[in-house]
């Protein structure tokens, strides 16, 4: 009998811990980039190309200015983003750290390996941000934020920018439909809108329109930008992305390259 109740035991303590360890990745998983980009797969870098459109509005020329090479950790969040040209030079890379829950905690964007600016944020006893740091590349103070809210994916909802020298200098606003940003709003220091954003989505989860609106001191512009997706792979996700002005004219094929983590072999 003793025997049997130290297996019990011991079972219990195993399937606490399994739990445990499910929850853990559950939590995680809310703060996933590839899961708020509606990405499937256990996906460990992204390839990004943007192409020219020729007059018939296909893939032309390579833009070979701006090539990015995203890498994401195992539970799905960005660390690394690498700019390149078409010849392989890189001309910059950031580097994203993460609170211990996946959250984001900040970034450091270098060239020629120097630090160029960087960013940190801060969170409260209760896992909440509750504000941020910009640096320059001499790790002097910027801006800061104050005013941060978020939702239950840890989304920015609002924030507040103050310069150096503690002088407001503009607010921003967002609403998410679960992981997907539907609308944004920056105002300036006297509370006027500068900026306005809003988004729709296909039922993939991918951006199909933005809509941006920008006012001027003498005028108000809006611009529409649409996307239609050419190809996925076997998981699914995008591998070919047209845009569209809003004259319905191609202007740019965007082509991805997804990498994917082997899986374990089961013991």
């Amino acid at each position: 009998m003793k025997q049997f109740l130290i297996i019990a035991a011991g079972m219990l303590m195993l399937s606490a811990c399994n739990d445990n360890k499910e929850k853990e990745a559950e939590k995680k998983a809310m703060f996933s980039d590839l899961v708020a980009d509606g990405l499937k797969g256990n996906i460990s870098a992204i390839e990004e190309a943007p192409y020219k459109t020729d007059s018939m509005g296909k893939a032309g020329t390579m833009d070979s200015c701006c090539i990015s090479v995203s890498e994401y950790d195992e539970n799905g969040n960005n660390v690394k983003t690498i700019s390149k040209d078409s010849k392989g030079s890189v001309n910059n890379e950031s580097v994203t750290s993460r609170y211990e829950n996946g959250m984001f905690q900040g970034q450091k964007t270098m060239k020629d390996g120097k630090i160029t600016n960087s960013f940190l944020t801060t969170m409260d006893d209760k896992g909440n941000y509750n504000g941020g740091m910009v640096y320059d590349s001499a790790g002097k103070v910027e801006f800061y934020y104050t005013g941060l809210s978020q939702n239950e994916q840890g989304q920015v909802l609002s924030w507040k920018q103050w310069d150096k020298d503690s002088v407001f200098r503009m607010e921003g606003s967002a609403t998410y439909d679960n992981y997907l940003q539907t609308s944004f709003a920056m105002k300036d220091s006297v509370g006027k809108v500068k900026n306005s954003s809003s988004s729709k989505y296909n039922d993939k989860g991918e951006q199909t329109e933005v809509s941006n609106t920008n006012v001027g001191k003498d005028s108000t512009t809006t611009r529409v930008t649409k996307y239609t997706y050419d190809a996925h792979d076997d998981m699914g996700n995008w591998t070919q992305r047209t845009t569209w002005n809003d004259k319905g004219k191609a202007t740019n094929i965007t082509k991805r390259t997804y990498s994917y983590r082997k899986e374990e072999a089961k013991k």
